[in-house]
């Protein structure tokens, strides 16, 4: 085999069998994300909510990297995330509005619909 061949096979291996630049698909799920998380946020007012929505958001991505084809499964582990983060959020939002309830009897009506 020549030289040339081998130089040639070679150059064909290596762009038949690298692995995408990870750079590059990090940039492209960050800017998905962004791109899906806009709209949510847009919508909501309390920062401590945003925050735990953002923070359900880089979980989502990270999970999401780990899969074969990180695009395609980052929108419903998003939306998957976000849904957890919002019933978890409307949770604390029932129980904190109970604080002050000391003398009438419990309500355990927010539990039932959070959980």
């Amino acid at each position: 085999m020549s030289a040339t061949q081998e130089i040639k096979i070679e150059e064909w291996q290596s762009r038949s069998f690298s692995a995408p630049i990870r750079g590059q698909v990090e940039a492209e799920i960050e800017d998905l994300k962004q791109r899906l998380l806009q709209p949510i946020i847009a919508k909501i007012r309390d920062s401590s909510l945003i925050k735990d929505i953002s923070w359900a958001a880089n979980e989502a991505a990270a999970l999401a990297w780990c899969t074969i084809c990180p695009v395609l499964v980052l929108p419903t582990l998003l939306e998957e995330k976000v849904r957890a983060a919002l019933a978890k959020w409307e949770k604390q939002q029932c129980l904190r509005g109970r604080v002050g309830k000391e003398d009438s009897a419990p309500d355990f009506g927010c539990l039932a619909v959070a959980a």
